[in-house]
């Protein structure tokens, strides 16, 4: 059919992406597009259409209206990144903030105040990533966060001892905590307070990384003194160590160990298990603290009611174990492979094992882990001849919170001991039947409890 000129003319078009324009079509009956990935079409009513730019490219677009054919040279050009960086500036509109364009990347650089700051900035970058993600731009928020956490950074720097600390966010979401204190219950302090404050700031899986340097060195001694209460003070008299008494004045005076009488070595007279019960060594409980207590214990030791097995210092740096064993090891002989024995030495005695960690207010968290045992023949294993013994064990284990200098005392780990004694006449005494007519046999049992004394104190140098 052959086509009018009108027909034929072909009338530019030029729209952005992202952009869209208006065309009046009088009278539309019909219209079509060559590429619908490059331009989109929307009839409104029969009277306008709506051309829409999706992608960089050119091609033809028809209208049909009351008055002929009209065809349109549509050539779509990319949004311009001139313009993309200018619509985030006035969105932003902080002069602190720089944005800047390199190659097909928009850069968003500078610093804001705090972390709200920064927040409400990701939320405007965010309405035009999706733009620039399908002009195949790239957004890229490279801002930084001067006071991460801004309350904190305030209090720090208010503090004389603290005022060089930083507190800076890493790029996974870490809070980095670096500067230089004086000593280590200054930097614990410091960590406490952000990780207090931190959970806003940090991501997910983040974590608060301590960089904190200090001038002196914090070790902590703990002073350990491990004695064994006899059975009197267990069964019938239960040990109270007394404390000091402290006068307004700065003094002290000390009180001397009791041994209050209960009516029932098992019950007291509250018709409760009392002091006398067996392990509850202190009538005071599992623990107790005082600050002067080394004097009390010698007196205790006085008394005669108990001995000193050891008496180590043990120092250490924070968050290490320190351990000490008075006592010996025994082989356990163990198969290593087919037809190879190999020997394994055990532990047993009286064992402790402490593991202090200074705290921000300086008190001191120690993690206490006592441990009595003894060789048990009696239930020892047989093998070619030799007797394995077994070990009977006491075992404990808390966490304790004391400042530095109070003394802890834990009790309750017994040691039971039975022998048996036999009289006879050599000879007769090993006769069948009639050896027991020849000999005598006596048994022998005690019980101990013993009582670890541990002092922890900070030592800064």
């Amino acid at each position: 059919m052959p086509l009018t000129a009108s027909a034929d003319a072909l009338i530019p078009m030029t729209i952005r992406t992202g952009q869209s324009t208006i065309v009046a079509t009088p009278h539309l009956t019909r219209v079509a597009v060559g590429d619908g990935k490059i331009a989109g079409v929307l009839a409104v009513g029969n009277t306008e259409i709506v051309v829409s730019g999706r992608a960089a490219g050119r091609t033809t677009l028809l209208v049909w209206t009351g008055a002929g054919r009209r065809s349109y040279d549509v050539t779509v050009t990319e949004q311009s990144l001139e313009s993309l960086r200018q619509m985030i500036e006035r969105a932003i509109a902080d002069p602190a903030l720089h944005v800047e364009q390199f190659d097909r990347s928009v850069v968003i650089n500078g610093t804001v105040p705090n972390g709200e700051s920064l927040v409400h900035l990701g939320e405007v970058v965010s309405h035009f990533e999706p733009v620039a993600a399908g002009q195949k731009f790239t957004v890229v928020n490279a801002v930084t966060v001067a006071r991460p956490l801004g309350p904190l950074q305030t209090e720090l720097a208010a503090a004389p001892e603290t005022a060089g600390v930083r507190v800076d966010r890493d790029a996974k979401g870490n809070l980095i905590v670096s500067g230089q204190v004086h000593d280590r219950s200054t930097a614990e302090h410091v960590l406490h307070r952000v990780r207090a404050l931190a959970g806003p700031y940090l991501a997910i899986d983040g974590k608060v990384v301590d960089r904190i340097e200090t001038k002196t060195v914090s070790q902590v001694d703990v002073k350990v003194y491990v004695l064994e209460v006899d059975e009197t003070a267990l069964r019938q008299l239960g040990v109270n160590l007394q404390s000091a008494t402290f006068h307004p004045d700065g003094t002290y005076t000390l009180g001397g160990p009791q041994f209050p009488v209960v009516e029932d070595p098992v019950v007291g007279n509250n018709g409760r298990r009392g002091p006398g019960f067996p392990g509850n060594a202190l009538t005071i409980g599992a623990f107790f603290r005082t600050i002067t207590l080394a004097p009390t214990v010698n007196l205790v030791l006085n008394s005669g009611h108990a001995h000193l097995l050891s008496s180590p210092n043990l120092v250490t740096m924070p968050g290490r174990q320190a351990d000490f064993l008075v006592g010996g090891q025994i082989p356990v002989p163990y198969a290593s492979g087919p037809q190879q024995i190999a020997i394994q030495y055990k532990d047993f005695g009286v064992k402790l094992q402490v593991t202090p960690t200074i705290l921000g207010d300086g008190g001191v968290e120690t993690v206490i882990a006592p441990e009595v045992s003894d060789l048990d023949f009696q239930d020892g294993v047989s093998l070619n001849g030799f007797v394995i013994p077994a070990l009977k064990v006491s075992r404990l284990s808390t966490d304790v919170v004391t400042q530095s200098g109070e003394s802890i005392v834990m009790g309750g780990l017994l040691r039971r001991q039975e022998q048996r004694v036999i009289d006879k006449i050599p000879g007769l005494g090993d006769l069948p039947v009639l050896g027991k007519l020849f000999r005598s046999t006596r048994y022998q049992s005690s019980q101990t409890d013993v009582v670890f004394v541990m002092t922890p104190q900070i030592i800064t140098r």
